[in-house]
């Protein structure tokens, strides 16, 4: 195994950010020292599987990369963590573990609960931790990597640098199935490889029912931190609470909230113990807004898993949408608390994922879950160069040039936070431009 900085130092050259939707550069997090390492192979949003395509396909890949991410952060338990119903990924870990090689990594089974994903959420079942409000899991000495990362981190090692990833495609699609997709195909590829010719009457998310976000399928393209694409009618409910105007958002939440509680009952970081009362923010938004409100600046704890706008309130409010903005106005306070106890109605709190998606009509489409399926082939990309937190990366080609599929087009500056990028294929530079560079086969 390679020495911590020289892990880091090919992780970083590798171009490797969180996959699980987070996009932090991984170099950057096996740089601090923490006590656990936790491998999330929960992928808990509804109707998405790609996690689980890839746990199936290279389990032995995600336990490497969580023993390399172990050695570098010094964390002294290294915890994978996947729900107890992936029953073929159970089954495969526990033959692997059962070896001399992965004798050291626990497995945790987590309950098919809803957002089990969720870092806080799962750094609790994994330790008996609780990250504290506005802090993240290495405030308490914990890595939470997703399984797809760790993945790349024990291909950066052998020197591969991200050029693929795993996406899974559902819902209203003929053929729902699991690519692997290069870096920079467009949606409207992966629609049309699963049969899908026409979008009349129905809207796309990227990423799961609960947390993804409405897009352009002709203009979206795929990304390190892409996983899922969700096909869903325009007028099902995860699409209009995404798609109303803000100023219909706070219309309603003036006029009907009959303050239930509900949406404050059921919020999972409300229930871990952290001072999250969306029921009191939605009561206040018919009064002129202050920038010292501190219930409003309790916004910033919000995880935005949507329990509360899709699946509490009984009225449709959207107190995610609110608390969007919010977030947007306040800022962040402050917390002097350090240790937090999670309410005692925790456990039976915890949202079932079959009660989900029965409650917003999706059901049907998880009752025979997409199989990987292959690679996906294209003629061409548009490499994001802000698919990671931090500043966009800077092309290193130009309009002409040849590459070859994992050869490095952009970067960002030695010590500043980004992530390198790759070639997805083999082609010619087709454009390039502050926030993309296209690619073409020639």
């Amino acid at each position: 195994m390679a020495s911590r900085d020289e892990t880091i130092a090919r992780v970083r050259a590798a171009g490797v950010v969180g996959a699980g939707g987070g996009g932090f550069p991984t170099h950057v997090k096996l740089s601090a020292k923490a006590d656990v390492l936790i491998a999330n192979g929960a992928e808990c949003d509804a109707l998405c599987y790609s996690d689980q395509a890839l746990m199936a396909l290279h389990g032995k890949e995600v336990l490497d990369g969580l023993l390399i991410a172990a050695q570098a952060t010094s964390a002294k338990r290294a915890v994978l963590a996947l729900k107890r119903r992936y029953d073929e990924q159970v089954s495969l870990f526990r033959m692997h573990l059962a070896t001399p090689e992965y004798r050291t990594i626990e497995l945790l089974l987590l309950p098919d609960v809803y957002p089990v994903g969720d870092e806080f959420v799962l750094t609790y079942e994994a330790t008996g931790r609780i990250v504290p409000q506005g802090g993240i899991p290495i405030d308490i000495g914990v890595v939470v990597q997703n399984v797809a990362t760790l993945y790349n981190v024990a291909r950066a090692v052998e020197r591969i640098p991200v050029t693929a990833r795993m996406v899974s495609v559902s819902g209203e699609v003929p053929r729902p199935l699991v690519l692997s997709a290069p870096i920079g195909a467009s949606f409207s590829e992966l629609l049309r490889a699963c049969g899908l010719t026409s979008l009349k009457g129905l809207s796309v998310l990227e990423g799961g029912v609960m947390m993804g976000e409405v897009v352009d399928p002709e203009r979206s393209y795929v990304s390190k931190t892409t996983s899922a694409i969700v096909v869903l009618p325009e007028d099902s409910r995860p699409i209009v609470e995404r798609s109303s105007s803000l100023e219909r958002v706070f219309r309603i939440a003036k006029s009907v909230c009959d303050q239930c509680n509900f949406c404050t009952e059921l919020c999972p970081r409300y229930l871990l113990g952290h001072r999250l009362r969306p029921h009191l923010m939605m009561r206040r938004v018919g009064f002129e807004l202050s920038l010292s409100d501190g219930v409003f600046a309790e916004s910033h704890y919000c995880s935005e898993c949507g329990i509360c706008s899709l699946y509490a309130c009984p009225l449709e409010i959207s107190p995610r949408r609110v608390n969007v903005f919010l977030k947007e106005r306040y800022r962040r306070p402050r917390t002097d608390r350090l240790e937090f106890e999670p309410r005692p109605e925790y456990e039976d709190r915890r949202l079932p994922t079959s009660r989900l998606k029965t409650r917003l009509g999706v059901a049907r489409y998880d009752a025979s879950p997409p199989k990987y399926t292959g690679r996906l082939r294209v003629n061409e990309v548009n490499v994001s160069l802000t698919q990671h937190v931090g500043e966009a990366a800077t092309a290193i080609v130009s309009v002409g040039d040849h590459v070859k599929k994992g050869d490095l087009i952009a970067d960002v500056r030695r010590g500043a936070l980004g992530a390198a990028v790759h070639a997805s294929i083999d082609g010619r530079v087709a454009s390039v431009s502050s926030e993309s560079i296209a690619l073409s086969v020639e």
